[in-house]
């Protein structure tokens, strides 16, 4: 048309440049008549405006998960990781209407995880819970009272908010008072399973006890048994000694008289000894004499 103006310049566009390109916006401070929008084309469209009254611009549209003026927070259920909005991973666990944050919005870790769940994400099972067989719900383990087995199932996040009962009782039929008697006992499972854990353990170690103890007994009476045996075989073969007691037959009448005629050669020496005479023996030794 006649008067349009070509090339316009400064981000504006328009016959007559007076509108802002896309991502711009007009600005009544001094400088550029457009500038840009503080606006990531990653978290809204990109294109602001600057409504009646503020002095910052506004961006026009928040993309899913982003909310504030630029678009530059995190919105309820999702986490900031590396400057991006990402959903929260809570598993279905988490209710929204008790928490609307769902997850910190720092690190992503689950806030208020219901239906018996637990962990960062709600993925693991409080204690005293297990998987059911689909892998789906947290069940109560367990607690068998006698020839009943009790099972208490609590529901998912897609069931009901109800919690359902199933019992199986071995060789009998469910009755009404059977039913109001396990009632009951769902009220207290929690104190009823501490106490059979609590016996069963007193009980294994009183079984141990008595083992240990059995095992020393026996071992003692082995001991004496062996040393009793040691000592009898001891005393059977140690040595007995005799002393045999044979009459003397040495005659001194016979001694006497044989005196005068005993041959005493054989007590003198070759050298040193010297016969006297009138039948004396003389005994001659370097230092002393002796005289018979």
């Amino acid at each position: 048309s006649l008067g349009a103006c070509l090339a316009c310049q400064e981000n504006t566009k328009g016959e007559h440049c007076e509108q802002c390109k896309e991502g711009f916006y007009s600005s009544a401070r001094p400088g550029p008549a457009c500038r840009h929008c503080p606006c990531s084309t990653v978290a809204s469209t990109g294109t602001c405006q600057i409504r009646p009254g503020d002095a910052a611009p506004t961006c026009d549209k928040c993309k899913t998960g982003y909310v504030g003026p630029n678009c530059n927070q995190c919105d309820n259920g999702y986490y900031n990781s590396d400057s991006i909005c990402v959903r929260c991973k809570c598993n279905g666990n988490v209710d929204p209407a008790q928490s609307p944050r769902v997850c910190k919005p720092d690190s992503g870790e689950c806030i208020g995880c219901l239906y018996h769940t637990a962990g960062f994400h709600c993925e693991e099972c409080q204690e005293g819970y297990s998987r059911d067989p689909e892998g789906t719900n947290c069940t109560k383990k367990e607690v068998t009272l006698g020839p009943e087995t009790t099972e208490f199932i609590t529901s998912a996040p897609n069931a009901s908010r109800a919690t359902s009962f199933s019992t199986a009782v071995t060789n009998s039929t469910l009755s009404p008072t059977t039913i109001q008697t396990i009632f009951p006992i769902s009220s207290s499972d929690n104190s009823t399973s501490a106490f059979a854990d609590v016996s069963w353990t007193q009980f294994n170690i009183i079984i141990l006890t008595v083992i240990i103890i059995v095992v020393v007994l026996l071992m003692g009476f082995v001991g004496a048994v062996y040393m009793y045996r040691e000592y009898q075989n001891r005393k059977l073969n140690a040595p007995f000694w005799t002393i045999e007691l044979k009459e003397d037959n040495i005659s001194f009448s016979s001694y006497h008289d044989s005196i005068p005629n005993a041959d005493v050669s054989g007590l003198l020496e070759d050298d040193g000894n010297e016969v006297a005479p009138n039948g004396q023996l003389t005994l001659t030794t370097p230092m002393h004499n002796y005289k018979a």
